[in-house]
């Protein structure tokens, strides 16, 4: 009978414990998950929270005295499917998501950074998600009342 050394006991240990050499038992390559085809894994996140409405152009530009450019610098529209980040998210400008509420749901994207550190949707977007909404009234920067319209929405991005 033949003993290993030290060296060679510690190499006989590592194998097994290691699975190297193919001791006829070779696995086989698990197939690739979902999204993994080319080598690129996308890794996907949400986040439920309230959506409350931004409140349209108008009002916006008249309860700020500014020309609602927003954060991202993209200009205000009623017509895009856009919303407000809040000020924890790691969300981007420009930054695409799928906005869920009501049973619907819709690609949405960021335009503006919430002064109130919440999600705050355009006109357009409370509208394709069935959220009832209205604008306050505005006298001028300074000399308004908020607008109503909020629902629990998922954000998937």
């Amino acid at each position: 009978m033949k003993t290993l050394g030290f060296a060679g006991l510690c190499a006989a240990l590592m194998m097994a414990l290691t699975g190297c050499g193919d001791g006829g038992n070779a696995a086989e390559e698990s197939m690739p998950n979902p999204g993994e085809e080319s080598g690129v894994v996308k890794a996907m996140a949400s986040v439920t929270a309230t959506l409350y409405y931004e409140g349209s152009c108008a009002w916006l530009k008249c309860a700020n005295g500014n020309d609602a450019t927003g954060a991202c610098g993209y200009g205000c529209s009623d017509t895009r499917l856009g919303f407000a980040r809040d000020s924890a998210s790691r969300l981007s400008c420009g930054q695409s998501v799928t906005v869920a509420a009501n049973s619907k749901s819709v690609k949405a994207t960021v335009w503006d950074h919430s002064c109130c550190s919440r999600f705050e949707g355009t006109k357009s977007l409370l509208t394709s998600l069935s959220i009832p909404h209205g604008d306050g009234t505005c006298r001028g920067k300074g000399d308004y009342t908020y607008g109503y319209g909020q629902a629990t929405a998922t954000f998937t991005y």
